[in-house]
């Protein structure tokens, strides 16, 4: 019988989606997956919407933004989230070295991937935590993935901008950490699963099947016996650097920043990222329920035939 291919667009492969691969959950469920890796959220919602891509692994924020009409384009759209994937969120707000607290920000501009999408939102919040409101105190302007806006603080375009970087590395482009997300934000959904609704009731089984596969990977890369295997199948996605690969797999199991448990949806994640649009200005009160953007009957479905 032909594998069913599911087409994934996605800005990076995560543990899950590598050990759904590479362990055969994927195959034993009769799908193989093309990964479409790109750098900015407009391409990946485009191709979304368009069908270029069945499904996405992404934000929750790009998600509802791009549902409520507030992504680069201003029609809204039928999405849902139907699988879970990473809480919490490690970013820095690394700025240029002449920036020695908020109040030096006044008057410059911070460089963003998109104005109205993923971690601009956050930061929008930290400045307003210490008193700095959007286009009175600051403005924001579109570069790009993290090293086009690392370019713009270089060229002199930015002060500063949010980053998914360690400390040591921002030091070594030269930069300072102002911030550091987890200490504002105590939970965000990331890396979840969502698609067109339209998409995934005309395909259940084949989605259900995926979910299927996925929540088994999760399993196991969060059960410790597979640690060193773990390690290993992440290495080809780290440049083959060990360290990178274990920080990878450490991430990916840790109680703050890793997998939910059994893939399941992070509604807590996912009602934060709406709570920090309200803030930002983005959603007006009364804001929606997480619930208006979560469909978890096919990972019910799922999860009730794997434990049968």
């Amino acid at each position: 019988m032909a594998e069913d291919v599911i087409q994934i667009g996605s800005f990076n492969k995560d543990a899950a989606i590598v050990a759904a691969e590479t362990k055969g959950f994927l195959q034993k469920e009769n799908i193989r997956v093309r990964i479409n890796t790109v750098t900015d959220s407009p391409t990946l919602l485009r191709n979304l919407i368009s069908g270029k891509y069945d499904l996405i692994l992404n934000n929750a924020d790009n998600v509802i933004a791009w549902a409520e009409g507030q992504g680069a384009d201003p029609q809204t759209n039928d999405f849902i989230i139907f699988l879970g994937g990473s809480q919490g969120v490690k970013q820095r707000l690394a700025v240029h070295p002449s920036i020695n607290d908020y109040r030096d920000i006044k008057g410059k501009a911070l460089a963003v991937e998109a104005p109205t999408t993923g971690f601009a939102i956050i930061m929008i919040a930290i400045l307003q935590k210490n008193g700095l409101e959007l286009n009175r105190d600051y403005t924001l302007k579109s570069f790009g993935n993290t090293n086009a806006r690392a370019e713009a603080i270089n060229r002199g375009e930015a002060v500063g901008a949010m980053m998914g970087m360690t400390d040591d590395e921002i030091q070594q482009r030269g930069f300072k950490v102002l911030a550091r997300a987890e200490d504002h934000v105590a939970h965000y959904a990331r890396n979840l699963g969502a698609t067109r609704r339209e998409w995934a009731n005309a395909n259940e089984e084949l989605l259900v099947r995926f979910i299927r596969a996925m929540i088994q990977a999760t399993d196991w890369i969060t059960d410790g016996k597979n640690k060193e295997e773990v390690i290993k199948i992440l290495l080809p996605e780290n440049r083959n650097n060990r360290v990178r690969a274990e920080e990878q797999y450490e991430e990916s199991i840790s109680a703050r920043f890793g997998f939910t448990p059994r893939s399941q949806i992070d509604m807590e994640g996912i009602q934060s990222v709406i709570q920090l649009r309200e803030i930002a200005g983005l959603m007006k009160p009364p804001v929606p329920k997480p619930e208006k953007y979560v469909d978890d009957r096919f990972y019910k479905k799922a999860l009730a035939s794997l434990d049968k």
